[in-house]
């Protein structure tokens, strides 16, 4: 399974390239066993901004629905105004995607 993942301001979003479905892994709502996260959603396509921190989900052929959100950086984010990413086990990291 191939996989794509970003971290957000608010999620770790993780893209199954092969079969075009996404999840989030919400942060700071649980660890390990009991991670926060969505069902798989299908998607068309991702548009990653390499100018800026911003990305879109596209979430139809037609591209009238989109998500879009911004990639969190590790020192002072601009978004949140955070600092550093929370760190996934390889256990966890396998849950999330479903292996």
């Amino acid at each position: 399974m191939d996989h794509v993942t970003i971290d957000s301001c608010h999620s770790r979003w993780v893209f199954d390239t092969e079969q075009h479905r996404f999840r989030r892994v919400l942060k700071d709502l649980g660890v390990g066993e009991d991670m926060a996260t969505t069902d798989w959603r299908p998607y068309h396509g991702l548009e990653v901004d390499p100018d800026s921190d911003s990305f879109v989900v596209v979430l139809n052929e037609a591209g009238t629905r989109m998500l879009r959100s911004w990639r969190h950086t590790g020192s002072l984010c601009p978004q949140c105004g955070g600092t550093g990413t929370e760190e996934l086990s390889v256990d966890a990291i396998a849950r999330v995607e479903g292996r």
